[in-house]
Parts: C-alpha cells; sequence; structure tokens
C-alpha cells in the first residue's frame, strides 16, 4: 500500500462506549452503513451489507441451518425460494437491492448460501470457479434443494484473485479453515477500511511456511507486514466464544493421530479417515503423517481426491479407489480388494457407511480404526456426526472424534487484535456476540 488507509489513531476501541452503548457507523456522519442483516446472533447463515456512496456490497448471503432444522426434516422438504425466504431460513429479495457485488468468502453452505437466491443481474465472486463448477454438478443431479444452490443464467460468476484488490476497492486475504479456499475481505471504502473476517482459525494444519507455498499470505501475516493499513471497522466471527469446547490445536491432532497409527500398525488394519470435501488442510496433514510412518494412501471419494488434485506433489502417493472415483484421471486406481493393512483410507462423512457396507472391503475389517474429524459445529453444515458414529459402532468400527475447530479459539484474540487494531468490532458468527465484544474490548486493552 502506498498510502494509509482508514482514518484516526487507534487508542482505543471505538464502537463501544462505557455501559455498552454501541456507536453506530451510520450516526457518525459520512461513513460506510454496515448492515449485518443475518448472522449477528447465530452460528452460520451470514449477510453483511454495505452501503458506501453509490456502491453496495455484500459478504457472503448464507443458509440459516438453525431455522431450517425447526420446519424441515426427512419428510417434510422446502417447496422453493420464496418459503424459503418467509422462514427467514435464506435472505429476503430486498436485501439484495443494488448490489454491486456479492462476495462469498468460502464454499460452506452457511456461507455460500443458495445463489438461485440471488433476484436479480449482478456480479459472485466465488473463492474457486472449478470447485464450484464440481460442486455445481452434484447439486444439480440432486432431487432436494440442494439444486437451488447453483447460480441463474443472469449471474457473473468470477473467481477472486487472492491479495489484488479489485474494481470494488476489496482485497480478498487467505485465511485458514475447514474449506479450501477461505478468505478474509478487507475493503477499503471512500472514508473507512473494514475488515469481514469470514470463518478462520489462528493456527493451520499446514503451518506457516507449507500454507505460504500452498494457499499464500494469510489474513494475519498481511495485516502485520503492512502496518499503514488501517482498520475502522472488523466484523469479526465468533463461532467458539461462549463455547465449551475444548481448543484442541492442529499439533494436538497430528499428535494424536500419530500416537493411534503406531499402535494400529502391528493389527495389520487399516486406518479410515472421514473429513469435509472441501478440507484440504487436514487431507495434507494426513498425507505427511502417512509418509512420516510408512502407511500406504488412498482415496474413497471422488470430491476428496479433486481437492488433492491440487496438489502437483504429494508427499505421498495417492492411490484412488475405483468404486468411489469414477472420472478420468492419471493417478493410481485399485480395487477395494487391493486395499491391506498399514493403510490410510480418506473418505468423506457421506461416503464412510457406504465403503464400510461394501462387501469387497470386508477382508481388510479386521480391526479397522476411524478418525472422525468434526471441525465444524453440527448446525453449521448440518451434518449428523452421530449418526454417523452410531454406524462406525453398528459395524465394529472402533472410532475416534477430533474436535479441531476450523475456527479460532478465544484465547487466541488477543493476538488477533492487536494485530489488526481496529477502532470498532462488530461480532458475527456467534451465539454470544455481546461477550465476543468484551472480550474483544479486554483484549485490545492488554495488549
Amino acid at each position: 500500500m502506498d498510502q494509509v488507509q482508514g482514518s484516526g489513531q487507534h487508542h482505543e476501541l471505538g464502537g463501544i462506549r462505557e455501559g455498552g452503548e454501541e456507536v453506530h457507523p451510520e450516526a457518525e456522519g459520512g461513513e460506510a452503513l454496515i448492515e449485518i442483516l443475518s448472522g449477528e446472533n447465530s452460528i452460520g447463515g451470514n449477510f453483511v451489507r454495505i452501503r458506501d456512496g453509490d456502491k453496495t456490497l455484500v459478504f457472503d448471503q448464507g443458509i440459516r441451518f438453525d431455522i431450517m432444522s425447526r420446519y424441515y426434516s426427512m419428510q417434510v422438504t422446502p417447496q422453493g425460494i420464496a418459503e424459503l425466504r418467509r422462514l427467514g431460513v435464506i435472505p429476503k429479495q430486498e436485501w439484495y437491492m443494488d448490489a454491486s457485488g456479492i462476495y462469498i468468502s468460502h464454499m460452506h453452505l452457511d456461507h455460500l448460501g443458495l445463489l438461485h437466491n440471488i433476484p436479480s443481474e449482478t456480479r459472485v465472486y466465488l473463492p474457486s470457479l472449478s470447485v464450484y463448477e464440481d460442486m455445481k454438478e452434484r447439486w444439480e443431479n440432486s432431487s432436494s434443494w440442494l439444486q437451488l444452490v447453483a447460480g441463474r443464467y443472469f449471474l457473473e460468476i468470477r473467481e477472486i484473485k487472492p491479495l489484488e484488490e479489485d474494481e470494488n476497492g476489496v482485497i480478498p486475504l487467505p485465511v485458514s479453515h475447514s474449506a479450501y479456499p477461505a478468505y478474509a475481505f478487507l475493503y477499503f471504502g471512500r472514508e473507512e477500511t473494514i475488515l469481514y473476517t469470514g470463518d478462520f482459525r489462528v493456527d493451520s494444519f499446514l503451518g506457516e511456511e507449507r500454507f505460504l507455498e500452498l494457499i499464500g499470505e494469510d489474513l494475519l501475516t498481511y495485516l502485520g507486514e503492512n502496518p499503514d493499513v488501517r482498520v475502522d471497522t472488523l466484523i469479526i466471527e465468533g463461532t467458539n466464544v461462549g463455547s465449551n469446547r475444548t481448543p484442541i490445536s492442529p499439533d494436538d491432532v497430528a499428535n494424536m493421530i500419530r500416537r493411534i497409527a503406531i499402535s494400529q500398525k502391528s493389527s495389520q488394519a487399516p486406518m479410515l479417515f472421514t473429513l469435509h470435501g472441501l478440507d484440504f488442510e487436514y487431507a495434507y496433514l494426513i498425507l505427511e503423517i502417512a509418509k512420516e510412518l510408512g502407511f500406504d494412501c488412498y482415496v474413497a471419494s471422488a470430491q476428496i481426491a479433486k481437492l488433492l488434485e491440487r496438489v502437483p506433489e504429494p508427499p505421498v502417493e495417492i492411490n484412488l479407489v475405483e468404486d468411489f472415483v469414477r472420472y478420468p484421471t492419471m493417478r493410481e486406481k485399485v480395487s477395494l480388494e487391493e486395499i491391506g493393512g498399514n493403510s490410510f483410507i480418506l473418505t468423506s462423512h457421506r461416503e464412510i457407511v457406504d465403503l464400510l457396507r461394501d462387501p469387497s472391503f470386508r477382508p481388510a475389517m479386521r480391526s479397522p480404526v476411524a478418525v472422525l474429524s468434526e471441525p465444524e459445529p453440527e448446525v453449521e453444515e448440518a451434518l449428523e456426526y452421530d449418526v454417523i458414529a452410531n454406524w462406525l459402532s453398528a459395524m465394529g468400527v472402533q472410532h475416534y472424534r477430533m474436535r479441531a475447530s476450523g475456527h479460532y479459539y478465544p484465547y487466541q484474540l488477543t493476538r488477533i487484535m492487536s494485530v489488526v487494531r481496529p477502532k470498532d468490532v462488530k461480532p458475527i458468527h456467534t451465539k454470544s456476540p455481546d461477550l465476543l465484544k468484551r472480550l474483544a474490548s479486554l483484549s485490545y486493552g492488554s495488549t
């Protein structure tokens, strides 16, 4: 940056006066109007609208799965967009009025939402067009409401260019999360600078050097190296704020996997790993541990196989299980019968039950172990972790649940605030917005 962005000195946390009174930016004069229309008191379903002069930007437009679960089940399904809007599951039509651009931070549905819901012509900026096209194919072949995820013909869909300021004054900054790729958005407005974090964690499964090599400079590194960037308003997620979730780090997970794998080696039975189909960082960690401990590596999921195509030189050879990965690829394909002991098998949460049901896999099931990753709250992605765990137990598979979050932990807020140094904080993606504001204020005061 050649000039100092934002305004004012950052010697106190603005936006929160004594007694907890919030100062709204629209009350301050000619600054941008920031509206959190959804997600301020919920985990997921973010919709942030910024009005700045003749420009209107939207950051995320996710599904409220917490509301969806109240009205729908296997027997009761949505009738269409109008009904979902009326119930508050998806954004209202008028929220999109005059939108110059809609920016999606990552491809989890509580942020991506239903692109079919966007009512008029505009530009939509997605983290990855290739990921979108792959997912779009599955959505369009679905017989459920997932058909509505894909966008309509009049939308101009563009791919986000990381670390480049675009025509709207937005710089997408890479962040670590359980969906790849994921971004925070730094917006340089007429009179103030706004940072929207999306979902992010401080510590990556890749480590700092590998993250830089494979993904790029992350949010906190970028801001640390550009101290002239002054953030006036920070819109920050707070998924884990107010939660009693144990703060398990990526290093903790790696060490637990190593211990389980070493103890499993003598049994000559495979280890199964379930992961979200976009969790690139966790998948890469498993490959690294497989190489380190001398395990063969197999992938039994087309989505995960395509995710790992992004690694031109993986740490270990990847074998694809042909019954689960049917698309053409240069990588080696094997049958289930060929999988032996001392092997890692990567599959998705939704495919592990089919894998275990397959008669061809039963000879390898002498004493298998499964590691079930749980990076997100169940409500956020509508995944039924307990149902999957019940199936594993019923089929004689010992399983462990790894709850390394895809979000930062509250104790890391001090570090975040010391780097960002905002004047004002607006919570989102949390059930405890007041607590998050208080912790942010205290964290800032301690730096």
